[in-house]
């Protein structure tokens, strides 16, 4: 019989046990018991499916290293649907309310996942959970923290996507560069411990008559308050405070804003427009000093010979006036396997789920090099072939971030809540407004969407979100 690629794999990990001693107190003895029991549990279930799983562009090789297994061990078939990875979320709610709806798993990015819940397209997995989920599932997960809402379980993360800084090696590295830099500045030229450290060697090396930029930092309306809630959060400031007023409008947030629109001046002419592949092909023409992204775009730096020794990796810059120098991570999008509302087979289709994002299985997805779901287990950062597709570099970074990571927006309302600021960022951007005015309009929008949902309910979802943030951050973040 002849075996597809990812199911020779998987029998061979299994078989030579590869993994034991990386999966965090687990043996691969156990993590082969798991898999006999969910093909037992398949089989007494008596459904063959198929199940039909909508998935986001890019993502096809990963899903497939999973679903291609999950089919040879129980027989039944899994037939999946790609679509834009800026539209799953909004296409996962459309069928929501379609009757004639067929998806069973959906792979969404996580910070929609309250959005979704409320939409009622995605369904509760408490009691699967209780039902099929082995002990010592979770044990060795770096971020879980987007898949529950309102303390009830609706996803399994499988992709770590950490926001990190990506150095140009050559330009960082070069010596005439570190001395013109060093005198002009008076330190040395080396990774970014400030937002400010990191503009200031942005405009150094912004050279456009020579066709050379300081960046190529997302500028478009989807991206852009990614970077500012980041820069935000180094001032040293929470969002809102406990009773949801914004906390948004200080001095520390227009200062943010300020900072943002001047550093703009520094980016590379396409970042305005640039999307997520499009950036992906701007920072790889190797005249720009610096960008942010995440594993996949490693992985796309990886497959260029001009580009896969050309990195320098770094976590965001972390809270301003913090002696440690420590960076900041922060999770801000990822993809998470969620049972659809409307699947008619949901504990087939949790069971998949559970299957495809255990240790052994998830090592083979996110080794994939054409596909863009990253490190989330500690066994994948002790991987040789993780290794050989991330460099040692990136996998240093994003662990240390990974594991230390500023949580992205999970309370209810968050498209609208962060639809608000975008609009004022765009706004005052393309000077419509100054910062000033922009964070005030988006402060009132804000409390528009708290009374129109709930303060009270908002106010617990807020608390629990902030409990959620790493210790060291809490020790150094403040309110108005």
């Amino acid at each position: 019989m002849n075996m597809n690629p990812s199911r020779r794999q998987f029998i061979q990990l299994l078989s030579t046990g590869m993994l034991a001693g990386t999966l965090s107190n687990l043996h691969a003895r156990d993590t082969q018991d798991w898999y006999q029991n969910i093909t037992r549990r398949v089989s007494e279930l008596g459904d063959q499916g198929p199940l039909r799983l909508l998935i986001p562009q890019g993502s096809g090789p990963c899903v497939r290293a999973g679903t291609d297994a999950f089919t040879s061990m129980t027989g039944v078939e899994c037939i999946i649907r790609e679509v834009p990875v800026d539209e799953i979320n909004v296409e996962l709610v459309l069928q929501a309310h379609n009757k004639d709806s067929t998806v069973d798993v959906a792979l969404p990015a996580t910070f929609g996942l309250p959005d979704l819940v409320e939409a009622r397209a995605i369904m509760a997995l408490d009691e699967l959970a209780d039902k099929y989920q082995p002990s010592g599932f979770s044990d060795g997960y770096l971020y879980r923290k987007g898949d529950h809402y309102r303390d009830h379980l609706y996803g399994y993360q499988t992709d770590g996507d950490a926001y990190l800084l990506f150095y140009n090696k050559r330009m960082l590295e070069d010596p005439a560069e570190q001395t013109a830099f060093e005198q002009e500045h008076g330190r040395p030229l080396g990774i970014a411990t400030s937002w400010q450290e990191l503009d200031e060697m942005m405009a150094f090396f912004h050279r456009p008559a020579e066709k050379q930029y300081g960046g190529c930092l997302f500028r478009n309306a989807g991206y852009l308050v990614w970077e500012w809630w980041a820069r935000f959060h180094a001032k040293g400031y929470y969002p809102l405070q406990d009773d949801m007023t914004p906390n948004i409008n200080n001095a520390a947030g227009i200062e943010a804003l300020q900072e943002l629109i001047a550093a703009s001046r520094w980016q590379s002419p396409n970042s305005r427009t640039n999307g997520l592949f499009e950036n992906w092909d701007d920072f790889a023409q190797d005249n720009v000093f610096c960008n942010i992204g995440w594993g996949g775009t490693q992985k796309h730096m990886m497959s260029l010979p001009s580009m896969r020794d050309n990195l320098v990796h770094s976590p965001l810059p972390g809270i301003a006036g913090d002696d440690s120098k420590q960076g900041m991570g922060y999770f801000n999008w990822g993809w998470n396997y969620t049972v659809s509302a409307q699947s008619t087979r949901s504990e087939l289709a949790y069971l998949l789920t559970i299957f495809c994002t255990s240790p052994t299985i998830s090592t083979l997805a996110v080794r994939q090099p054409s596909g863009f779901f990253d490190p989330f287990r500690e066994a994948h950062y002790e991987d040789s072939e993780v290794q050989s597709v991330y460099g040692q570099s990136f996998l240093d970074a994003h662990r240390q971030s990974l594991a230390n990571c500023l949580p992205d927006f999970y309370i209810s309302g968050q498209g609208s809540y962060l639809d608000a600021l975008r609009q004022q960022i765009l706004a005052a951007f393309s000077g419509e407004v100054d910062a000033a005015r922009a964070l005030d309009i988006c402060t009132q929008r804000w409390n528009h969407v708290t009374r129109r949902l709930g303060a009270r309910q908002q106010s617990a979802e807020w608390s629990s979100l902030k409990s959620a943030y790493p210790e060291a951050l809490q020790a150094l973040l403040r309110e108005r």
